[in-house]
């Protein structure tokens, strides 16, 4: 076997030392000031600006707006889910505003996803809709979130709360034969 020497983490993303303090820093206190950091890593303040803009660019640093599921009481569905054609569930879940986080993967299951919402009963007509009735999904497995040991953070689109378990908003790819729900208007008679 030859001799393969392992990739670091500042080869495989183009970034020194410095850049992983900032990036450590800003991870244990997004707050934190330029000040602050310039005096631990001995750089000026402006130079701090400028790899902190590099490193936005490189998607390294980013803000996400949501709720950490480790402090806030809302109800959290992973969703595993077998499917014959991932990308047609792809293209259905993709403008989902439901479906909070989504990841093709290996194995048994080749999608997986995060539902939240205030009830289970919601998750559970959802994952009905979108995946218990497609006839590419072989097998779903969904298992409830009891509690995050570490932070994390989910968006989450508040017309949940809107869903009826017809069809999820305006963006959804479900099939046209489905009856479409209208958010925030009269149903029709």
């Amino acid at each position: 076997m030859k001799n393969m020497k392992k990739k670091m983490f500042n080869e495989i993303l183009n970034i020194d030392n410095d850049d992983k303090k900032i990036i450590e820093m800003i991870e244990k206190n997004p707050d934190i000031t330029h000040s602050d950091i310039a005096k631990e890593i001995d750089k000026s303040q402006p130079a701090v600006g400028a790899r902190i803009i590099k490193l936005e660019r490189k998607h390294l640093l980013t803000k996400q707006v949501g709720f950490n599921i480790k402090e806030v009481d809302i109800k959290v569905a992973i969703v595993y889910v077998s499917t014959k054609d991932v990308e047609n569930i792809v293209r259905k879940i993709e403008n989902c505003p439901f479906i909070n986080h989504a990841f093709k993967i290996s194995g048994e299951f080749n999608v997986l996803c995060f539902i939240a919402a205030s009830d289970l009963q919601t998750i559970e007509k959802l994952v009905d809709l979108c995946f218990r009735r497609d006839e590419n999904v072989v097998n779903v497995k969904t298992n409830i979130l009891i509690e995050s040991i570490h932070d994390f953070v989910i968006p989450i689109d508040f017309q949940i709360e809107n869903f009826d378990g017809r069809h999820c908003g305006p963006k959804c790819n479900m099939r046209e034969d489905v009856p479409k729900f209208k958010f925030n208007q009269e149903k029709e008679i």
